[in-house]
């Protein structure tokens, strides 16, 4: 009787398992829809707060702007409710958030300098031999260009693309949805189906094959050192080369 009392404690205040596969699959599902809720919040402003011509002048000129504020109000929000969820039982560490590598400096570096160059390669022939060329995000690349380039949007773009999007990409597709999925797949499977939705995500249909081998490298990182400290970091490094490279180009 006092072991099947005892085995009757356990179950009642056993814990759900963390992280949460339908909580972290939700977060996936809700990703565009919150952007989209947030860019559709500013446009009304706009709307509302200008008047005939000068209303229609003034959100086709920031219309790009109006977008970035979009996204990183809805990535601020979504952040702040991950963090309501990630502050307690010590899951910050349990994804990797509170430390560093798990491996050595030199075995760090020779994991994710490998990773990323396998994915850079790929990515290079991808877009030179697949593709010959032709850019893989127009849709990105035409909106940068409609920005006017002052100090402040300046700034919002670099805040949006190369510190918001990553902390909040790593946070959910390899803090969350990785490890969620390694309690149903071997490692490669997690990494894949996470990569997979990682490149999904941006709607860039072109952009999928060489989105999926980066969030793989990025995966693959994570799986290795532990830590989503150097992923968050290496996302960052990895948005703000593209930025430059993609500004000089242009």
């Amino acid at each position: 009787m006092e072991k099947m009392q005892t085995g009757d404690a356990a179950m009642t205040t056993a814990k759900p398992p963390f992280p949460s596969l339908v909580l972290s699959s939700a977060w996936v599902v809700a990703y565009l829809p919150i952007q989209q809720l947030f860019i559709g919040i500013l446009a009304a402003f706009v709307t509302f707060a200008f008047e005939g011509a000068e209303r229609a002048q003034i959100l086709a000129a920031n219309n790009g702007v109006i977008i970035f504020g979009g996204l990183i109000a809805a990535a601020f929000l979504q952040i702040w409710l991950m963090w309501l969820y990630l502050r307690n039982d010590d899951r910050t560490n349990k994804i990797g958030l509170n430390h560093y590598s798990q491996l050595s400096i030199s075995r760090t570096f020779l994991v994710a300098f490998g990773a990323l160059i396998l994915a850079a390669t790929f990515n290079f022939l991808y877009a030179n031999v697949v593709l010959s060329g032709q850019p893989m995000q127009d849709q990105m690349n035409t909106l940068l260009d409609s920005i006017p380039k002052t100090p402040f949007n300046i700034a919002l773009i670099l805040l949006a693309i190369t510190v918001v999007a990553p902390i909040f990409e790593e946070l959910l597709f390899r803090g969350l949805l990785q490890n969620a999925l390694l309690r149903y797949l071997p490692a490669w499977g997690a990494i894949t189906l996470s990569a997979f939705s990682f490149s999904v995500i941006h709607l860039q249909p072109v952009a999928i094959p060489a989105l999926m081998a980066l969030g793989a490298a990025f995966g693959y990182i994570y799986d290795k050192t532990g830590s989503l400290r150097i992923t968050i970091i290496l996302h960052m490094a990895n948005n703000v080369l593209a930025l430059v490279m993609t500004q000089l180009v242009n």
